[in-house]
């Protein structure tokens, strides 16, 4: 019997919503199921793959994003509310406060309801339909013949992975939407419905990264070199919402291992040594040629052509 089916097994003997610790197969790697998400967000001793992608700017980001307050945006809570809906529908009454009709954030009337609500999401209502127009696509959206739906009741969702890097040792933490037995996917919402715009945004956003991440924390627990696919459910976030099945390929993995080695790498270095340095340099500045200024190119060069 492998790790994930013991903790499929364990899931029928617990409540729906207790917390269990099972240990993995590689040194002391644990999976936890049921972790309140605040628990694990806010757990100062493991590295997670949001606390790293800093360090791809610079160490000194590093240690500014660690003093930052969280933000927030629409897009981010849309894509939230859309988590929820799919991978957490019996939180929604805890979690989100819909506010009656649309909102105003300039009206006094949605400020004092956003008030009331200060540890919720607060949605208004045609953001709350949209939302759940999306949860419905994906759950009815088909990978490999069979609707995501299925996948879900098949799935540990929103596992907890505990690990320790092998090389670095250090201690490191991963939350996968849905650990799937063949499969280990992550719902993504985006602006992006076309695959390959996807697949440029999920670059610059380091979804590479979080990819290998992932997939070395599943290959600790459950003692095996060999990663499962890593499957992006891509669910557009306007209309028509569009939902692609995207699945990182292995120039995608490796180009995230290299940005989790050079993390891990710096990380180190930087705790060893004391020092984390910024992007400050002395350096010559140039123009790529594509940017050069050509006077033909402004409105006196259209001009001209014209006469």
């Amino acid at each position: 019997m492998t790790p994930f089916s013991d903790a499929m097994q364990q899931a029928g003997a617990l409540a729906a919503d207790a917390t269990v610790t099972l240990p993995g197969l590689a040194g002391d790697s644990c999976l936890i199921r049921n972790l309140p998400a605040h628990e694990y967000h806010g757990d100062p001793d493991a590295l997670s793959c949001s606390m790293l992608k800093p360090l791809l700017v610079s160490p000194a980001h590093f240690q500014a994003a660690l003093l930052a307050p969280g933000t927030s945006s629409r897009p981010m809570d849309f894509g939230t509310l859309v988590h929820l809906l799919v991978l957490q529908p019996g939180e929604i009454a805890n979690e989100v406060s819909v506010y009656p009709g649309v909102a105003n954030r300039r009206k006094d009337e949605y400020k004092q309801f956003e008030a009331s609500f200060p540890e919720r999401l607060v949605v208004d209502e045609p953001t709350f339909a949209a939302a759940r127009r999306l949860a419905s696509k994906i759950m009815e959206t088909r990978f490999k013949g069979r609707p995501i739906q299925l996948f879900l009741e098949e799935s540990i969702l929103e596992a907890t992975i505990y690990f320790t890097e092998p090389t670095t040792g250090l201690r490191m933490r991963v939350r996968q939407d849905m650990l799937h037995p063949d499969f280990t996917f992550d719902l993504k919402s985006t602006r992006f419905g076309c695959p390959r715009a996807f697949a440029r945004d999920a670059v610059d956003k380091d979804y590479d990264l979080q990819a290998f991440m992932y997939s070395l924390a599943r290959c600790l627990y459950e003692g095996t070199d060999t990663p499962k696919p890593f499957p992006f459910i891509a669910a557009e976030s306007d209309e028509p919402h569009s939902v692609s099945l995207l699945t990182a390929s292995r120039e995608f993995l490796d180009n995230g291992a290299a940005k989790f080695k050079s993390c891990v790498a710096a990380y180190a270095a930087c705790t060893q040594t004391g020092h984390w340095p910024d992007l400050g340099t002395e350096d010559e500045l140039t123009i790529e040629p594509w940017a050069q200024y050509r006077p033909q190119d402004n409105w006196q060069g259209r001009l001209s052509a014209r006469q």
